[in-house]
């Protein structure tokens, strides 16, 4: 796997997850509160903070499978979201999700095109060129 792509999901993980806590933290930046029980969202965008930021610390054997969910996870609740207040007409209050979907299924979908590696640092499921040409 390439280190460079882990690192840069780990990257954006760890942003989206302080991004995230500081909304938290901030009562929604002093907007309308979000600590509250009413609030149906409360629960999945706790999940999105400890997912993302665990699974931005976890060992790069760890990692790939942990960030890919997590981002799966946070672009799934901010979508939804987004489509909440899109329907609700409130288009501007929306439309700042995208800023979080858009890095979340970048980096998922460049995790999930790369090969993921073995301990010994070979690709899984490559064959290489001694055991390829022993089966010939």
């Amino acid at each position: 796997m390439n280190q460079r792509v882990i690192g840069i999901s780990r990257g954006v993980a760890a942003v989206l997850a302080f991004a995230m806590a500081t909304y938290f933290a901030t009562d929604n930046f002093g907007g309308e509160p979000v600590r509250t029980w009413d609030n149906a969202f409360l629960v999945p965008d706790l999940l999105i903070v400890v997912l993302l930021g665990v699974s931005a610390l976890l060992p790069l054997r760890l990692a790939r499978p942990a960030l890919m969910f997590s981002l799966a996870w946070g672009a799934a609740v901010w979508t939804t979201s987004l489509s909440h207040w899109f329907v609700e007409g409130e288009y501007g209050r929306g439309v700042g999700h995208l800023f979080f979907i858009g890095p979340a299924v970048i980096a998922a979908a460049l995790l999930a095109r790369e090969r993921p590696v073995d301990p010994r640092g070979h690709s899984s499921g490559a064959v290489s060129d001694h055991s390829a040409s022993n089966n010939a």
